[in-house]
């Protein structure tokens, strides 16, 4: 039987690609074999794990940046649409029509246009100085502070 450090060493890349698909360290402890609070204490201790853990947290928030991207450009898919189709047919005596039912399942290509939330939420993390909403927001409220302060101060004392 391996011991928890070679059990460890041993499953570091599988560690990474379970952290990237999103699995709990609860998940995780359990498909290589170890208990839950060992992996844990293991996760503070040992700084290869540590690593392994970090690089696959990066490789599924470079997944939501990729994402976060194409909705503020705008990307082209294809959904699956279900269409009905009626083919009419004479019946053998020539003068009766049967209308024949049938539902098609056709992948159509569409085409999703930019988000202007997410072009916002982009620009204001990636260029605060410049995409922020109101630069002088901070400024105006530490101003109208102080004239709150100074309102309530004029109330409370005796003229």
């Amino acid at each position: 039987m391996k011991s928890n450090e070679e059990l460890i060493k041993d499953s570091l890349s599988l560690v990474e690609s379970m952290v990237s698909d999103g699995l709990t360290d609860k998940e995780i402890a359990e498909k290589i074999g170890m208990s839950y609070s060992t992996f844990r204490r293991y996760k503070t201790q040992n700084s290869d794990l540590k690593t392994a853990i970090a690089q696959g947290k990066d490789r599924r928030n470079q997944k939501v940046v990729e994402a976060l991207f194409k909705c503020c450009t705008g990307y082209k898919y294809y959904e699956e649409v279900p269409t009905k189709v009626k083919e009419e047919v004479l019946a053998e005596d020539g003068r009766t029509v049967l209308v024949k039912e049938d539902v098609l399942i056709k992948s159509v290509k569409k085409y999703k246009g930019p988000d202007l939330n997410a072009q916002k939420y982009w620009l204001n993390n990636r260029d605060k100085a410049q995409w922020k909403e109101d630069p002088y927001r901070v400024e105006n409220d530490k101003k109208l502070t102080k004239l709150k302060e100074k309102e309530v101060e004029a109330k409370t004392s005796p003229i």
